[in-house]
């Protein structure tokens, strides 16, 4: 096979003149480094997506000082799994014992339990020793416990009511009966609340209740559930969703994040159109009486959280979203240094261990995570005491995080993971400083997040609402669900007691008997409050 004559290169090179050669170099150049630049990102962006894909979605990662940052396992059951564990105890499955308790204690904890005492005997005919055919006698007894499982079941309640007629002028009277939760339906609070809570609290949607249901000879279809869960969100669960946001509104410290939902049918939108969960509740650092609200609108607009929030005067900690950043001077926004984290953590996933530690994204997490442990620290303080501490100890750290950072962002490549983390940490520096200025200010917005992933588990089950209605009503649910969650009240008790008082007084005018019906409510039923 014959080859091309190659060219002389002084030939070519006798084409141009040396300025000309000069600024061809340069201009190669040039476009070789934009190249490897725009590889180097692709590269980056293939890593990001297969450590999404394939590796874990922990927010775990161990820093070369020792400082580890704990973020939460989604591969829960991978990750925590133990063979060599031993089986627990009777008394450490029912009851956790958190502290030394006297003795007699453990039992007592036991007493709201149905026990059933099975004992084992032999036959007085079979009393004989087999050593010597003498007459055994009783000497003591051995006892141990196991938990039993008993499967829900259904029964039917028969309301008899008696009616009367008087002798003498015909008058009719009725015996007293109790209010219905649903004119003309077979629904109970017990009932919807158990199917409430299934789908709200362990994210079984209703085909699947549906089909277990029939396993019971039961056919409720996931129709009329969903009509259900309609109805009394909106005709009895609404009135509590209401208070709770007037309490919420009442608090100095809010925070806000927002999760995408899909919703089929809606009016003037084409089916599986994107719409918005937003999530409020009370500040992390605000103990007494949380509260956690979700609110279902169309889009992702700014003007929803200015409704939602109007009249409201305090703190507020979100993300980096700018919807947030155009709320009323009387509102202080906050930022969140876990989203910052993020963006810096972004940039070695998919990267080995040798290769993190001497990266930029290293050293970001190194400062950040000192920030997080001061945190852990001050976690047990007071308000006053945090903000003390935070001047002292989290200050000078913030300080030098940020002249770092515009220090060396100016040696960092434009379109790369890492410099789109330090344009953030930039823009967000304003807000990402407030947590310094108030104690009760969280330093992320994590604990929405975390109001939230039960919503997103949902989701992921159950993949839509069918209609703007059902997405309202599971607003108000989840509001109620977590909310309780959050005041340490066992949810579907909750909702059958809610679901019990509330028609007794639908007729009435008065609203007052809310009050009692809150989560933190004094007159709330023992059942209703989980153990400590």
């Amino acid at each position: 096979m014959k080859t091309k004559p190659t060219k002389n290169i002084n030939e070519e090179f006798n084409k141009y003149s040396k300025d000309e050669l000069v600024r061809l170099c340069i201009t190669l150049k040039g476009q070789l480094e934009e190249t490897n630049d725009r590889m180097e990102n692709m590269l980056e962006q293939i890593r990001l997506a297969q450590h999404k894909r394939f590796g874990s979605s922990s927010e775990k990662y161990k820093l070369s000082e020792g400082y580890e940052q704990i973020g939460i396992y989604f591969n829960e059951a991978e990750h925590t799994a133990n063979e060599e564990l031993e089986e627990p105890e009777y008394e450490e499955v029912v009851k956790k014992v958190r502290r030394k308790k006297s003795k007699g204690k453990r039992e007592s904890d036991l007493s709201n339990f149905p026990v059933v005492v099975i004992n084992h005997k032999i036959p007085e005919e079979e009393l004989k020793c087999k050593e010597c055919e003498g007459v055994l006698s009783e000497m003591v007894t051995e006892t141990y416990k196991v938990l039993k499982f008993i499967p829900a079941h259904f029964e039917v309640e028969e309301h008899v009511v008696q009616v009367y007629s008087c002798d003498d002028c015909e008058t009719v009277v009725r015996a007293d009966r109790p209010q219905t939760l649903l004119r003309g339906s077979i629904a109970t609070p017990s009932l919807v609340a158990s199917i409430m809570n299934a789908k709200y609290v362990n994210a079984l949607p209703l085909n699947r209740q549906e089909e277990e249901f029939k396993r019971y000879n039961v056919n409720i279809s996931r129709q009329t559930m969903a009509n259900w869960m309609i109805r009394c969100a909106e005709e009895y669960l609404y009135l509590i969703y209401c208070r709770l946001k007037k309490s919420l509104l009442m608090t100095s410290h809010i925070q806000a994040d927002e999760t995408r939902v899909t919703v089929l049918k809606e009016d003037g939108r084409k089916p599986g159109t994107e719409s918005w969960m937003w999530v409020y509740r009370t500040g992390e650092l605000l103990i007494k009486k949380p509260v956690i609200l979700f609110e279902y609108q169309k889009t992702r607009a700014m003007y929803h959280p200015k409704e939602f929030l109007s009249g409201y005067i305090g703190n507020l900690t979100t993300d980096g979203y700018s919807a947030y950043k155009d709320l009323p001077y009387e509102i202080n926004v906050s930022g969140c240094w876990a989203h910052l984290r993020r963006k810096f953590l972004d940039c070695i996933k998919g990267l080995s261990k040798s290769l993190q530690k001497g990266t930029v994204a290293n050293e970001a997490l190194k400062r950040i995570g000192l920030l997080y442990k001061i945190e852990e620290v001050l976690s047990e303080k007071t308000a006053d005491e945090r903000l003390k501490e935070r001047s002292v100890q989290s200050k000078p750290i913030v300080d030098s995080f940020y002249e770092w950072v515009y220090k060396t962002s100016a040696a960092v490549p434009g379109n790369s993971l890492i410099a789109k983390a330090f344009t953030y940490a930039k823009n967000q520096k304003e807000y990402l400083y407030k947590f310094l200025s108030d104690g009760l200010i969280p330093i992320d917005n994590n604990a929405t997040e975390r109001a939230i992933r039960p919503f997103a588990i949902g989701r992921g089950n159950w993949l839509f609402c069918a209609t703007p209605k059902g997405a309202e009503a599971s607003a108000i649910i989840y509001s109620i669900v977590e909310t309780a969650k959050a005041n340490n009240l066992k949810p579907y008790d909750y909702l059958t007691h809610l679901l019990s008082e509330i028609p007794k007084h639908y007729t009435g005018t008065s609203q007052d008997f809310i009050d009692k019906l809150l989560p933190w409510s004094d007159d709330i039923p023992s059942n209703c409050k989980k153990s400590l």
